[in-house]
């Protein structure tokens, strides 16, 4: 008896796939767990298997179809099968699921609201006078419109306002480099050396057009999982620097060896990281759990999520039993696991049933920063860059490389003391980072 296929649910938070390209045609047999062809969830490209013997009557669904789990795609019954009824029946079905799906909200219109201020960071100090602020990387041609301009109304200091109207400068053509972007005297000054040097005025504005972008089946589960966390789980954050002097100079030995024997792999800092966080794990378990409402789970494992970044938005996948695997081991998994992930190629059990993450920005030149908590996890490991700067050293100002890491913890799982105690045996593995190679 023939039977429709459906939208098969790939992983536990897909709710939509897109058909990628079938892997059969009509009229091809297949049996069950043949693969009929391939879908986009919301976190990879899956293996759509068939759950039913026979002959393909009919492909419902065309290659780049947006399909809700559980829409027609296919009939397959035997060859000479009546179908009109199916083809019916699917029809109304596909229907049915449209008109079902919410109407996306109109896009509000733009309104006045101040520039966007920094969230979530870790260390922040109060802004020095606007003349002595750092001078920005790029040159004022570049700049383009201001935030101001897009608001309707400027921020500048009376310093650069007086400087503006003596040389005729249109303000809300300018960026501003001051707090909240905020032009400040540097800024004109910088604007009438340009247009002096260049002879173009670097007070144009840019041709800026409004623009509607699709929300792809990632970023929607993203959305909706981190408002979530943030929602839920009670954040708090607690930050620390680490003297990374020798944890620099033991990454460099090991990866020397490791070239002179052939190896092709090159470990990061993040490998020893996670080694680090694995054993810290075991020390202090109360922070490898989770909140069940009626009771908190203390994970039995440690496995440890990478958070990367892909096309579209964001994954972790996850190094099971960390904690067993030495440091080598975990360099060759993460690569594996990273290039299998920006291919779209993850199952879903490799990315999730976590118990801990680390995410870590320091190869994009970020310093410091703290993390939504990676839901039903209780904790989240943030790191930075490496920075080199001067130290104290018995007693002597030193060349030092550290550290900076931001732990953000769920405070119904782990309080502060229980936090505070699991960072500081982070620190002492990284500080002495021999210990990781036991």
């Amino acid at each position: 008896m023939a039977k429709i296929s459906e939208m098969t649910q790939l992983s536990p938070t897909m709710s939509e796939g897109v058909l990628v390209k079938w892997l059969k045609k009509k009229g091809d047999s297949v049996a069950i767990g043949e693969i009929l062809a391939e879908v986009e969830t919301d976190k990879a490209v899956m293996e759509m298997e068939a759950f039913d013997s026979g002959v393909i009557l009919e492909i419902l669904a065309q290659e780049g179809a947006k399909l809700p789990v559980g829409a027609p795609v296919a009939i397959i019954g035997k060859a000479g099968e009546d179908i009109a009824s199916l083809l019916s029946e699917a029809k109304s079905r596909s229907t049915a699921s449209v008109a079902s799906t919410p109407a996306a909200a109109p896009a509000p219109s733009p309104s006045p609201s101040p520039a966007p201020k920094k969230v979530e960071t870790v260390g922040s100090s109060t802004p020095e006078p606007e003349e002595e602020a750092p001078a920005p990387k790029e040159s004022p041609v570049s700049r383009g419109l201001s935030p101001g301009a897009l608001e309707g109304r400027v921020k500048a200091s009376p310093l650069a306002k007086r400087l503006a109207e003596e040389s005729g400068i249109d303000l809300s053509k300018i960026r501003g480099s001051g707090p909240d972007g905020r032009i400040i005297k540097r800024d004109i000054e910088n604007g009438i050396s340009a247009f002096s040097a260049s002879g173009t005025s670097p007070f144009a504005a840019e041709n800026i057009q409004e623009e509607k972008l699709p929300i792809s089946g990632m970023r929607k589960t993203i959305a909706s999982r981190l408002v979530h966390s943030k929602t839920h789980q009670p954040h708090f954050y607690l930050d620390m620097e680490i003297d990374a002097d020798a944890l620099v100079h033991l990454r460099e030995n090991f990866n020397s060896d490791l070239k002179e024997s052939g190896e092709e792999i090159k470990l990061s800092i993040n490998d020893f990281i996670i080694r680090a966080s694995a054993l810290a794990l075991l020390k202090v378990p109360e922070v490898n759990s989770s909140w069940r409402e009626d009771h908190i789970l203390k994970h039995g494992r440690v496995d440890i999520g990478v958070a990367v970044s892909i096309e579209g938005g964001l994954i972790t996948p996850y190094v099971r039993n960390a904690d067993k695997r030495s440091v080598l081991e975990i360099g060759r998994t993460v690569k594996e696991l990273a290039s299998r992930a920006r291919e779209r190629k993850l199952k879903p059990e490799e990315f999730s049933d976590g118990t801990f993450t680390v995410s870590n920005l320091g190869m994009f030149g970020v310093d410091r920063f703290a993390a939504v908590i990676n839901e039903p996890e209780a904790a989240i490991l943030a790191i930075g860059n490496v920075v080199s700067k001067p130290v104290i050293k018995n007693g002597a100002v030193v060349p030092g490389k550290t550290l900076s890491v931001c732990l953000s913890c769920d405070h119904r799982v782990v309080d502060g003391a229980v936090g505070a105690g699991w960072l500081e045996v982070f620190r002492n593995f990284l500080e002495h980072p021999l210990r990781l190679l036991a």
